[in-house]
């Protein structure tokens, strides 16, 4: 959770990590569908990957500068840790209840604790930018690195968002929610590999 790392040098084991997370979700999935593992096993461990998530690209938010605007401002770096350690815990949290929880309140609970974890970071920022002049006036400054990182979070919000919706209105609401992901994805997904390439060159 330090600023040692260059923000270059950071994106290529951020993006090794979440390849990583990812690669054990579809693994998690294979496995459901297979019988190889108990389904509800399976979404246990599917499920608590999201939270693993949540906590690599906490760790690398700081690194990243996610939150650093174009002009000079004190305070960004704070802002960074702050998100940073907070999306860290939000996503220990996620991790424990989906792997103690009963998996109803698993269902409910989750994404709650993955929503504080967003909006207590936005409020963070928020009230450093009124501090600083107005929200406006703090605007990160986009860069590929910034850009990338700042899709994976809000793919990530939306399946969030997808497990509230399906706890509470079903899966045909859920599906849908999750059609529309992975259409957004699959969209964005070749700016997202360039994005991670420019980063990566000097």
């Amino acid at each position: 959770m330090t600023q040692s790392i260059e923000p270059r040098r950071a994106v290529i084991p951020l993006a090794i990590g979440v390849c990583t997370i990812v690669g054990a979700m579809l693994a998690f999935g294979i496995t459901k569908k297979t019988g190889i593992l108990d389904p509800d096993l399976a979404r246990r461990g599917a499920a608590a990957m999201l939270g693993l998530m949540l906590v690599v690209m906490g760790n690398y938010i700081p690194k990243l500068r996610l939150f650093q605007p174009a002009g000079e401002h004190t305070g960004a770096s704070a802002v960074d840790r702050f998100a940073g350690w907070t999306f860290v815990v939000a996503g220990l949290a996620f991790v424990a209840v989906w792997l103690f929880a009963p998996i109803d309140k698993a269902m409910l609970a989750s994404p709650m604790i993955g929503v504080a974890g967003f909006l207590v970071a936005f409020a963070r920022w928020l009230a450093w930018g009124e501090r600083a002049g107005g929200a406006a006036s703090i605007l990160p400054r986009p860069t590929p690195a910034r850009t990338a990182i700042f899709i994976l979070l809000v793919s990530l919000l939306w399946t969030f968002a997808i497990f509230f919706a399906d706890t509470i209105w079903g899966d045909r609401v859920a599906q849908w929610m999750a059609m529309g992901l992975i259409i957004v994805i699959a969209a964005v997904a070749p700016f997202i590999v360039v994005a991670i390439r420019r980063a990566s060159n000097p």
